[in-house]
C-alpha cells in the first residue's frame, strides 16, 4: 500500500507540473502582452497552442502507455518539457515564445493520462473514481498556485526565471520516475501495432463514447480554457476587479478545483454504491458547471468568490467520465481510452481560448482592456453549446451497442 501511494505522489507532481504550466500565461499575459506587444488573439493562440500539442499527442500516445507504460513514457515526454521551459525562458518574440509553449503542451501530455494509468495498475477498480478525483485534485494545487503564489513571485523575479524553476522542477520529477516508481508487469501479452490501432477506433466508434464526448468536450474546454488564460480578463473587465484581487480569485478556483475533485470522486463512489452509476453523476455535475457559468454572466448578487469557487468545484465534474469509460472497456485500452477523451477536451480548450480571444479581438478594446459585451457574447455562445450536448448526453443508448465491452 505505501508503494502505491509512493507511486500516486510521483504522478501526481507530474500533473501538478502540467497544470501549472497549462495555467501560467494567466498571470504572465500582461507582462508578455506589454512586453511582446501581444493581440487578445496572439495571447490566447500562445496559450492554446499547448492544448494543441497535448490533444495532437493524445492517439499515440495511447498506444504507447498501453504498449510501455506509464513510467517510460512519461519520464521521456517531461524531458522535452524541461527544453520546452528553457526556450520560454530564453524566448524573445512571439514565435520563439509558441515554440517553446508547443514543446510545454508535447512535453505534459503524458502526465494526466500516465497518472490515470498508473492508478488503474496499482489500486482496485473500486477506488478509481476516489483516487483519480485525487489525481486531479492535485492538479488543481497547480492551478492554485497560478494565482496569488505566482503574482507574489513575480514580484520578486522575472517571468523569464519562473520558467527556469519550472524547467528544474520537472527535471527532479523525470529522476523520481527513473529511480523511485518500479515497473509494474501487467501479465498481458503484448499486441500488435494494427491491433492497437483498432482498438483506437472502435474507442471513437462505441455508441458510449460518441454520447460521452462531446459534452465533456465543451464542459471541460470551458473550464480548462477560462481557468487557465481568461478569467483574469474577465474579472477585470466585468467585474472590475483588481490586479491583486483577480488573482486572489483565481487562487479561489483553484482551491475550489481541489474540493471539487476529491469530493466529486468520494461522492461517485457512494453513489454508485446506491445504485446510482458514474455517469449520471458526472452528468448532474456538468450541468452544476453549467449553472455556475450562468450565474457568473448573470451577474447574480453574490459574493465573487463564492460563485467563481462554484465555479472551479462543479468544473471538475466532468473527470468523473474517465472511469466511467475506462470499466466499459478491456483493461488493456485503458490508457486509449483516457487518452481518447482526452484528446476531445483539450481540442475543446483550443478552440475556447482560441476562439474567445478571436471573439475579444472582433470588439473595440485598447489599454489591454476588452469589450463587457465581447466577453458576455463568448460565454453565453459556449453556454448554448453546453446545453446542446448536454441532451445529447443525456440520450439512450442503442440497445444493442450499450454494454459492449471493446476487446484489444
Amino acid at each position: 500500500m505505501k508503494l502505491s501511494f509512493r507511486i500516486f505522489a510521483i504522478f501526481s507532481l507530474g500533473y501538478f507540473v502540467s497544470y501549472l504550466v497549462r495555467g501560467i500565461n494567466l498571470p504572465l499575459g500582461p507582462l508578455l502582452s506589454s512586453e511582446l506587444g501581444l493581440s487578445p488573439a496572439q495571447l490566447g493562440l500562445l496559450t492554446s497552442i499547448y492544448f494543441f500539442a497535448f490533444a495532437g499527442c493524445q492517439l499515440p500516445l495511447g498506444i504507447f502507455l498501453d504498449r510501455f507504460g506509464p513510467r517510460k513514457v512519461l519520464a521521456l515526454l517531461l524531458i522535452v518539457a524541461v527544453l520546452g521551459a528553457l526556450i520560454s525562458a530564453n524566448a524573445h518574440s512571439f514565435g520563439t515564445l509558441l515554440v517553446g509553449r508547443f514543446l510545454l503542451g508535447v512535453g505534459t501530455s503524458a502526465c494526466m493520462m500516465a497518472g490515470l494509468k498508473a492508478i488503474i495498475a496499482w489500486f482496485h477498480h473500486e477506488q478509481l473514481p476516489m483516487m483519480n478525483g485525487a489525481l486531479y485534485a492535485i492538479g488543481g494545487l497547480g492551478a492554485m498556485v497560478t494565482g496569488t503564489p505566482v503574482t507574489w513571485a513575480l514580484g520578486l523575479t522575472s517571468w523569464r526565471m519562473l520558467f527556469v524553476i519550472v524547467a528544474v522542477g520537472t527535471g527532479f520529477i523525470v529522476l523520481a520516475l527513473l529511480f523511485l516508481v518500479p515497473e509494474k508487469d501487467d501479465q498481458h501479452p503484448k499486441s500488435t501495432l494494427s491491433s492497437q490501432v483498432r482498438g483506437v477506433r472502435d474507442i471513437f466508434r462505441s455508441a458510449l463514447f460518441l454520447r460521452t464526448a462531446p459534452l465533456v468536450m465543451i464542459s471541460q474546454g470551458v473550464f480548462l480554457g477560462v481557468q487557465g488564460l481568461w478569467a483574469g480578463p474577465y474579472l477585470r473587465d466585468v467585474s472590475h476587479q483588481s490586479p491583486a484581487a483577480a488573482a486572489a480569485l483565481v487562487t479561489v478556483i483553484g482551491l475550489a478545483m481541489v474540493i471539487g475533485a476529491a469530493g466529486f470522486g468520494l461522492l461517485a463512489r457512494r453513489l454508485q454504491k446506491n445504485g446510482i452509476s458514474i455517469h449520471a453523476t458526472a452528468g448532474a455535475g456538468m450541468l452544476l458547471f453549467m449553472v455556475s457559468q450562468l450565474l457568473i454572466v448573470l451577474g447574480a448578487p453574490v459574493p465573487l468568490w463564492l460563485l467563481w469557487g462554484f465555479y472551479g468545484m462543479t468544473g471538475t465534474a466532468g473527470v468523473l467520465t474517465y472511469a466511467s469509460l475506462t470499466k466499459e472497456f478491456h483493461g488493456h485500452l485503458a490508457g486509449r481510452v483516457s487518452t481518447g477523451l482526452t484528446l476531445v477536451m483539450f481540442v475543446g480548450a483550443f478552440i475556447v481560448q482560441y476562439g474567445f480571444g478571436l471573439l475579444l479581438n472582433a470588439w473595440p478594446h485598447e489599454d489591454g482592456s476588452y469589450a463587457v459585451r465581447a466577453h458576455q457574447a463568448s460565454w453565453l455562445i459556449a453556454l448554448a453549446v453546453q446545453v446542446c450536448a448536454f441532451f445529447w448526453f443525456c440520450r439512450k443508448l442503442p440497445v444493442l451497442e450499450a454494454d459492449v465491452r471493446v476487446q484489444a
